[in-house]
């Protein structure tokens, strides 16, 4: 053992909305009223119309976590363990309402979240001699989030929806924060699909939880190699165990545009399960009606849910240190070759990018026609004078 060290640390801290003044409700003056005459409306919050609070009160974060860090065989291994644990009361959060009320949204402190988790980080160095070296680094990190309570007398809250109302995002007591819920198609006990035989249609279960939003895990892998002058660096990431609702995937199946909808078009789609009664159900869906029977595919949330899992080759840089020598200008310079983005190693979505998202707020686990991150590459010259 080269070095050993323990440490601990307890916070509190507050924070507040990132608009001050947004407990104040405030309205403005529009054109287009009867002959031109200006309007006056509520003023929306990044082009959404909400529900103010006056009494709205800073969220409180309260944080401890113990850790050790420690290096083996003269600095070459080295372990950095973390534990956390985080309650936060009074959480802002925006949630949706009825639009008949004339807003979107309304502002609302939230109970108590609880955050609970474990970061690592291993570093090593396998291979150092003269002129070459390699350096790994490995950190994952876990996290267990839980909503412990939220405003009096309710136990789960609509934090988004897709749209068409086919995908929520609840905060739900007990469960961990922003989960998925959505629809199903009803099954019986032995697993077959309950047809509706008025409409032909599977019938649609109640409203249940189907996954989170936020994926609880990560990690990263470093990779850094050396040679005289050139030095290569190559970065490893990934996200596992949260799922996200696919809204393009929607609208492709309705228009006819996935391949999910290929099978039926030549003889008509075979369908068959139960009925609501238990008896045998099947029939042959006719050709001229496979529109309607794929557009109708969108109330089952689950068809469009996906497992968000992904590992990315996030970066590569190749790196050569010029010999900059009896220089009176210069102190060093590197010319670097640099990609980033350049590959998605490991994913379990076809149609997009499973890192993709609509929002940046809460509300995690929705795609809706993103574009995928950008892949670019470039050369980069430092002069240190």
């Amino acid at each position: 053992m080269s070095f050993a060290k323990a440490r601990a640390s307890w916070a509190q801290v507050g924070a507040g909305s990132v608009d001050p003044f947004i407990t104040n409700q405030s309205y403005g003056l529009v054109q287009g009223g009867h002959d031109g005459r200006p309007l006056q409306q509520v003023t929306q919050y990044n082009g959404v119309n909400l529900i103010t609070n006056a009494s709205l009160r800073p969220l409180t974060s309260t944080t401890y976590e113990v850790g050790i860090d420690a290096k083996f065989f003269n600095n070459r291994l080295g372990i950095d363990l973390t534990y956390y644990d985080r309650k936060t009361t009074d959480d802002i959060v925006r949630t949706t309402v009825s639009r008949a009320s004339g807003y979107n949204e309304a502002l609302l402190n939230v109970g108590a979240l609880s955050n609970r988790g474990v970061e690592a980080l291993i570093t090593y160095n396998p291979i150092k001699n003269k002129n070459f070296s390699w350096n790994v680094s490995y950190n994952m990190a876990y996290n267990r989030s839980e909503v412990m309570q939220l405003v009096p007398g309710v136990n789960t809250l609509e934090l988004a929806s897709s749209v068409g109302g086919w995908a929520f995002v609840h905060h739900q007591v007990g469960r961990p924060f922003g989960v998925i819920k959505g629809y199903t198609m009803d099954r019986d006990a032995n697993g077959n699909v309950i047809f509706n035989t008025a409409t032909g249609y599977p019938q649609r279960s109640v409203l249940k939880e189907l996954g989170q939003g936020v994926p609880p895990w990560t990690m990263g892998l470093n990779n850094t190699f050396t040679y005289k002058n050139f030095s290569l660096d190559v970065l490893i990431d990934g996200k596992f165990g949260n799922k996200i609702f696919s809204t393009m995937d929607v609208y492709a199946t309705r228009f006819g545009l996935h391949q999910m909808t290929l099978p039926g078009r030549e003889n008509g789609l075979p369908v068959s399960g139960v009925t609501p009664q238990g008896d045998s159900y099947s029939r042959t869906v006719p050709v001229k009606d496979l529109r309607l029977y794929y557009d109708n595919l969108k109330n089952y949330t689950d068809l469009f849910l996906y497992d968000a899992s992904f590992v990315k080759l996030r970066q590569i840089v190749l790196n050569y240190a010029i010999p900059v020598k009896n220089s009176k200008i210069f102190r060093g310079a590197s010319v670097s070759l640099v990609a980033r983005n350049p590959f998605i190693l490991y994913k379990k979505t076809d149609n997009f990018d499973p890192e993709a998202s609509y929002t940046n707020s809460n509300a995690q686990g929705f795609e809706a026609f993103a574009l995928p991150r950008t892949r670019s590459m470039g050369v980069n010259l430092m002069l240190k004078f």
